[in-house]
């Protein structure tokens, strides 16, 4: 029977190609209703800028509180682009490690079990904080406006990647 070590590498090699390929997508939509002014924002949020941030920018002056949300949704992006490229360069060199014998199998399997279970645990808690913790203190400073967040593919890879994750975990255990 072939060793574990020389198959199972390859599954967080692919959660690693999903997690590059999420930063293609964006990661939610976003809509902003003003029901003070007849307004509504949309657009996406990407980890490359763009989207919602550009959307926001032609608003700055009629709306003081849109440069703020701005700022916010430009460095919620780049830390989504940070966090999951050194996750993927990290899953990467696990891989390249298990293969090469430098790192057993049993640690990294525990790794990618951590990983994939904060990946999927990350998002959710990051998702649905927004989408309550937002609103609410939005509601409790008065502000007059509304936040919706929509999922989007970006954020669903993640997920995806996650699970990947947690099947080579299960794969390693089972073929040790």
């Amino acid at each position: 029977m072939v060793r574990a070590k020389n198959w199972v590498f390859i599954f967080p090699i692919i959660a690693a190609i999903v997690l590059l390929i999420s930063l293609l997508y964006p990661i939610m939509h976003i809509a902003i209703d003003i029901p003070s002014i007849p307004l509504l924002i949309e657009g996406d949020l990407l980890p490359f800028g763009g989207g919602i941030v550009d959307e926001l920018e032609s608003y700055i002056a009629i709306l003081p509180e849109a440069e703020g949300l701005q700022t916010t949704f430009y460095w919620l992006g780049i830390c989504f682009m940070i966090f999951f490229i050194l996750g993927a360069l990290f899953l990467i060199i696990s891989a390249i490690r298990v293969v090469s014998g430098n790192k057993e199998l049993e640690k990294a399997r525990k790794k990618w079990l951590r990983n994939g279970l904060s990946y999927i645990i990350t998002e959710i808690i990051f998702f649905y904080g927004l989408t309550f913790v937002i609103s609410y203190a939005i509601e409790q400073i008065g502000l007059g406006i509304e936040i919706i967040f929509t999922m989007r593919l970006g954020m669903i890879l993640i997920i995806i990647a996650g699970g990947i994750l947690i099947f080579a975990y299960i794969c390693a255990k089972i073929a040790r």
